[in-house]
């Protein structure tokens, strides 16, 4: 049996930033524009280029697109500042920690599958489904968020929740615009990283864990297995309808976030 790579969204999956990303944007602005930001575009499920664009636009400035690059880059030049606020702020959602150390040393074994709204240990998931058996493969973890590489580094850091992560097979804001393509970038990485062809992590050998529904959005179009966590903004009947394959109410129960994510 091959690998599993397993992406984790960020903000409001594994961690509360505690609101720092919206300091880090009003502070590249004002370096950039010599002006306060009034707003920001909705961040929730986006890439920071994607963020970063719709904010200009909505600033009035002109040519918007030509400023994203050098927008991208002062986030990431502050990003390290920013590193005690996320201590102080922020905090790891719960069992986020145990989840990430539970899959380090998990094996990917046969499965049955699994009805749905029945996980298998008879906890409610909102549907699985099996992959086949063979020798045990390895979880292959990282990340899959629209912060930009350098904030993303910043946040795991200081809460605590990078252990478990391997960062060079994840992908970031700064990588795409469009969510979905960060699926077959973090796939390339790893398949790069581990000796391996893109298209063994093609299908549910890849699995998106995010809390919004453009997450699951994101890894249904690139044919990868989403499961929700209603940890953020939108509960469990949302993600389940945004056809999440499984939806977990958080991140508590180690044992059935590990069967819900290897099932």
């Amino acid at each position: 049996m091959g690998d599993l790579l397993v992406l984790w969204d960020v903000d409001g999956t594994l961690l509360n930033a505690g609101g720092v990303g919206g300091d880090l944007y009003e502070t590249v602005f004002a370096q950039l524009f010599g002006c306060a930001l009034e707003a920001f575009a909705p961040m929730a499920g986006r890439t920071d280029r994607a963020i970063i664009l719709e904010t200009l636009e909505m600033a009035g400035i002109t040519q918007p697109r030509r400023y994203v690059d050098h927008f991208i880059w002062g986030l990431s030049e502050h990003a390290r500042s920013m590193s005690d606020a996320v201590a102080a702020r922020g905090r790891a959602l719960p069992g986020a920690v145990t989840a990430l150390a539970a899959l380090a040393t998990a094996r990917v074994r046969e499965a049955q599958r699994v009805p749905a709204g029945v996980g298998a240990r008879g906890k409610p998931v909102s549907g699985s489904y099996g992959r086949p058996g063979g020798r045990p493969g390895r979880v292959r973890q990282s990340v899959l968020t629209g912060n930009v590489r350098k904030l993303a580094e910043v946040k795991l850091a200081a809460l605590g929740l990078q252990a478990g992560l391997d960062l060079c097979i994840g992908a970031y804001g700064d990588d795409h615009e469009v969510r979905t393509e960060l699926v077959h970038v973090a796939r390339r990485r790893a398949a790069a990283v581990h000796g391996r062809l893109p298209s063994d992590f093609d299908g549910p050998a890849t699995v998106v864990v995010g809390d919004t529904p453009l997450d699951i959005e994101a890894a249904l179009a690139a044919d990868a297995r989403a499961v929700g966590v209603a940890t953020g903004g939108y509960r469990a009947d949302q993600l389940a309808a945004a056809g999440a394959h499984a939806v977990l109410p958080d991140l508590s129960d180690t044992d059935l976030v590990t069967e819900t994510l290897l099932a």
